[in-house]
């Protein structure tokens, strides 16, 4: 009788894991959408490129996901950081036509900080 109850409990403790896992990657993607709307809004409003302003985009994409998930770890950190990557690298291509390698350090610090304030 026992050992059911510790497996009905643990089983209850996955879902609710899974669930918070898919609210918190739910939180990146919508924090990442924020981030690649203001980032390329700035540059049609203002007319000139910015790459450092990726770092916003793994901002709100880390925050999204703490958000969401009510909580941070380290899975949703990496998904986060791979969600931010991803915008950062698609919204300079967006805006360049190609990708700048010199933007690596935006791209690489958007995912350090996606993942750290998602992972906290």
């Amino acid at each position: 009788m026992l050992l059911m109850a510790v497996m009905d409990y643990i089983e209850k403790s996955n879902d609710a894991d899974k669930s918070y896992l898919t609210k918190g990657i739910l939180g990146a993607l919508l924090g990442a959408g924020l981030g690649v709307g203001a980032m390329f809004a700035f540059y049609a409003f203002a007319g000139f490129r910015f790459p450092l302003l990726g770092v916003g985009i793994g901002i709100l994409t880390g925050f999204g996901a703490k958000v969401l998930s009510k909580g941070g770890d380290a899975t949703l950190g990496y998904i986060s950081a791979g969600i931010a990557l991803a915008a950062v690298v698609a919204t300079l291509y967006l805006m360049y036509g190609s990708f700048p390698i010199l933007s690596i350090v935006s791209v690489i610090v958007s995912a350090s900080f996606a993942y750290r304030i998602a992972s906290s």
